[in-house]
């Protein structure tokens, strides 16, 4: 038996809210959840707002603290990794790239500070690995001097995705991060991580509200609700014939919608 990628067990979040009769009272922003990611696998992870994928994310990018829990990444603590080995095994793509992307530094070296911060690599090494990268995700190393309000939306999201690839990571958490993109320009975001995955064998957990796009790029699918996990299967197997009713509800809604158009 192989062992997973990554295998979470009851990790969880509260956050203090206040005091009661000098009490601390505590919201569950995520309650216990377990689950496994296999090499090259997708695993989305949908919900309405409120339900938890966000905060998931965070804990297991390293953004947040968890209150309870274990990460396991290919059999050991995640915690038992630096803050830098950490940055290189998990990477985060953000919904929105005109917030997420320093509109004072040049694509170039938005690219280049991950690999000058954790890694030994000399400036001309980086430089190459910056111009490969800009290859991968379809722009042309000439970009690498361009700032970002320079380019497209479309284009900031790859720049958003190179950022990712830029430690080499064996995980990337895609955060809402097709939400802000147009019809078209989604459809080349969705092709270019598939195609990515496919060359460089990256396993994708990928948070969104679209079951549409969540059908079309995931191989299994978790369901939360108010910070609790309520259902979680293979994509077809979810779709097909979902079990609990919170997924029911949000398969019909998203029917519904496509309907409409």
């Amino acid at each position: 038996m192989t062992t997973p990628l990554l295998k979470v067990t009851k990790l969880s979040k509260q956050y203090l809210t206040g005091y009661k009769r000098f009490q601390p009272q505590y919201y569950d922003a995520l309650m216990p959840v377990s689950f496994e990611l296999e090499r090259g696998e997708t695993l989305a992870i949908v919900g309405e707002v409120g339900s938890g994928k966000s905060t998931l994310a965070r804990l297991l990018v390293g953004a947040e603290q968890r209150t309870g829990g274990e990460i396991i990444f290919e059999g050991e603590s995640l915690e038992s990794h630096n803050l830098k080995q950490r940055c290189r095994l998990i990477r985060m793509i953000f919904q929105d790239p005109n917030t997420s992307l320093n509109p004072r530094l040049t694509i170039g070296d938005l690219l280049n500070e991950p690999l000058k911060f954790n890694s030994d690599l000399a400036s001309d090494e980086r430089n190459a690995l910056v111009i490969d990268t800009l290859r991968k995700v379809g722009l042309l190393p000439e970009h690498a001097h361009f700032y970002p309000h320079m380019v497209s939306e479309g284009q900031k999201q790859r720049v958003a995705v190179a950022r990712a690839l830029m430690l080499n990571p064996k995980i990337i958490i895609a955060d809402e991060a097709l939400t802000a993109l147009d019809l078209s320009v989604r459809s080349q975001i969705v092709n270019l991580l598939l195609k990515l995955q496919k060359e460089l064998g990256l396993s994708y957990i990928f948070v969104s509200h679209n079951l549409n796009i969540v059908r079309h790029i995931s191989d299994k699918v978790m369901v939360l609700q108010n910070g609790c996990m309520v259902e979680k299967a293979k994509t077809e197997d979810l779709f097909n014939s979902p079990q609990n009713e919170y997924t029911q509800r949000l398969i019909q809604e998203q029917t519904q919608m496509l309907q409409k158009r």
